[in-house]
């Protein structure tokens, strides 16, 4: 009966989903590498300029990707906007570099967000009546994340060129750190 329910090709082609995010992937390699790093180091101090630019847009993109601007500039994620800010422009991601200055002064005004994770839950709580769920859809940040989500960069794509023109990807390779 399972055949017959194809629920045997299912099993199958989830097994093989499963065993290919099993297998060896350098960005992921990077990407792991680099968390580790920087839970040792909230200042990524030990990190080179390039592996700062690299970790600090891939948390943009993840968090935006998650749960929108607010949930970035909500979370520790934003503490390094601006390394990101300088990151997207070094590797002239300008659309999205637009979008997140454009979701930032949405949220802080002219002066950008704070550095002090404290400070930005302050200024976004006092924020909160005007951003409610029910005016979320309408609302200038759902614009902007929807325009971010559209991916006018090809962010990712920009990320593992800045990565590998870098040196960073092969340092990730098997047996390098």
């Amino acid at each position: 009966m399972a055949c017959k329910r194809g629920i045997r090709k299912s099993l199958e082609a989830s097994r093989a989903y499963y065993d290919s995010l099993k297998a060896y992937d350098p960005a992921r390699e990077l990407w792991t590498f680099l968390v580790k790093r920087s839970s040792d180091d909230r200042g990524l101090a030990s990190l080179s300029k390039e592996e700062r630019v690299y970790f600090a847009i891939n948390l943009l993109e993840k968090e935006v990707y998650n749960g929108g601007f607010d949930q970035y500039f909500f979370n520790s994620s934003s503490d390094y906007n601006w390394i990101a800010v300088e990151g997207l422009r070094e590797i002239r991601a300008l659309q999205s570099l637009k979008l997140v200055r454009e979701a930032a002064n949405t949220l802080f005004g002219r002066d950008g967000p704070p550095a002090d994770q404290a400070d930005r839950w302050r200024i976004m709580s006092s924020k909160a009546p005007h951003l409610s769920q029910q005016h979320r859809r309408e609302s200038h940040l759902d614009r902007l994340d929807k325009e971010f989500y559209k991916d006018p960069d090809q962010l990712g794509e920009r990320l593992t060129a800045y990565a590998k023109q870098h040196g960073l990807v092969s340092r990730c390779e098997r047996g390098t750190h």
